[in-house]
């Protein structure tokens, strides 16, 4: 994305400050260094594979400014394509189990997601919220294109590490 866009706070993303590892440094005789993740905006390593994920998107076109985001995920990785999305106009649809913690709930709202709570079950269930939000993304309809970030499956989920 370019420096010159309106909005560059998916830019903060990753850009989080290195603290030398004192100890584990004298003890291995290197300079070790621990990079401060909970510092990006959604306070997670994995807002860095969020904003991979829908860069990578725009990138190739399958998506546009104004898409729709979807993914089933305990939060974390939600709360990060939340936070990227929205700042770059699009929605986002978070399918997460019911068990989980209620201030992840509150936090994807306050994100700006729409949340869909499903009940726990295994993935080999169609409810299960990794499958939900797979079938999901092919009903929802946007001429922006829609986005299901497949997280666990994604090449730029790994990608963004490097």
């Amino acid at each position: 994305m370019s420096k010159n866009t309106k909005n560059n706070f998916a830019e903060t993303i990753g850009n989080t400050p290195l603290i030398k590892l004192k100890l584990a440094s004298e003890i291995s005789g290197c300079n070790i260094y621990g990079k401060c993740e909970f510092l990006n905006p959604g306070g997670s390593v994995k807002d860095r594979p969020a904003r991979q994920i829908i860069f990578d998107a725009l990138k190739s076109k399958k998506i546009d400014k104004g898409a729709t985001i979807i993914e089933g995920t305990a939060g974390n990785t939600g709360i990060g394509l939340s936070l990227v999305g929205n700042s770059l106009g699009m929605s986002s649809i978070i399918v997460m189990p019911k068990t989980q913690s209620n201030e992840k709930k509150k936090m994807l709202k306050l994100c700006g997601a729409k949340l869909h709570l499903v009940e726990a079950v295994p993935y080999k269930n169609p409810g299960n919220y990794i499958r939900y939000s797979e079938a999901l993304s092919k009903k929802i309809k946007n001429p922006n294109g829609v986005l299901w970030a497949n997280q666990f499956d994604n090449l730029s989920n790994k990608k963004s590490h490097y």
